[in-house]
């Protein structure tokens, strides 16, 4: 016969506390990829935005890397699961759905006003037939690099994965090299476009096996957030 008192004592007992899953350096689950997507699309709307009489294109790897940025943001915000104890704050603490707001407005915007100052602005985004020929496995880095993150999360998530999720150094070991990644990109278009044609040490400046180092670096950490 159940006591009267039971569902009474059974309502005071302590309840378990859902484990807290801690995200790459402590930010909101998406943070790290939002903020490298839209560094990357920073630099490629500055370029298209550029003054007409500035001869410049949007570099091939910057090229391939807004495409499989857009991509998967689109795709992984889409279809994220909501798992019991791993809500909380939207990406880089903003209000839900900012960053995707942010890029639609970006992208409208720049268009709007390339249109107005230089209508053959978009000529800009298509790669030069030569820089496709110097780097010709770029697109192979980058799809390898993509799929290589996927496996080794897959394997860390067997080897590493814990009652709080993935442990936090490795979780931020592959956030600042990312970061630290698109940041050597974003100095090389510095480098390329703004100091190659008045400085003469910057003039010949051209790694293309670093940028697909760089590339590669970052498609990984995408794919291990895939």
């Amino acid at each position: 016969m159940t006591h009267p008192f039971d569902s009474n004592r059974a309502s005071e007992l302590p309840r378990a506390v859902p484990a807290y899953y801690r995200h790459p350096l402590g930010l909101p689950e998406g943070s790290i990829r939002s903020l490298m997507t839209l560094m990357v699309l920073g630099i490629v709307w500055t370029l298209l935005l550029l003054p007409k009489d500035r001869d410049v294109h949007i570099p091939v790897y910057l090229y391939y890397l807004m495409f499989l940025m857009l991509g998967h943001y689109f795709a992984a915000r889409g279809q994220a699961p909501k798992v019991k104890g791993r809500g909380g704050a939207s990406p880089l603490y903003l209000p839900r759905g900012t960053i995707r707001f942010l890029i639609v407005l970006g992208f409208v915007g720049v268009l709007g006003w390339g249109y107005y100052s230089n209508p053959n602005f978009l000529e800009r985004l298509k790669p030069l037939p030569e820089e496709i020929a110097e780097q010709p496995l770029l697109p192979i880095v980058l799809l390898g690099a993509f799929f290589l993150g996927v496996i080794v999360e897959r394997a860390a998530q067997v080897l590493l994965h814990g009652p709080q999720g993935m442990p936090g150094w490795y979780q931020d070991v592959k956030a600042w090299l990312s970061l630290l990644a698109i940041m050597g990109l974003a100095a090389e278009v510095i480098i390329q476009l703004v100091l190659a044609p008045t400085v003469d040490w910057a003039a010949g400046w051209n790694l293309p096996h670093w940028q697909m180092i760089l590339t590669g670096v970052v498609a990984f950490y995408f794919g291990t957030r895939s």
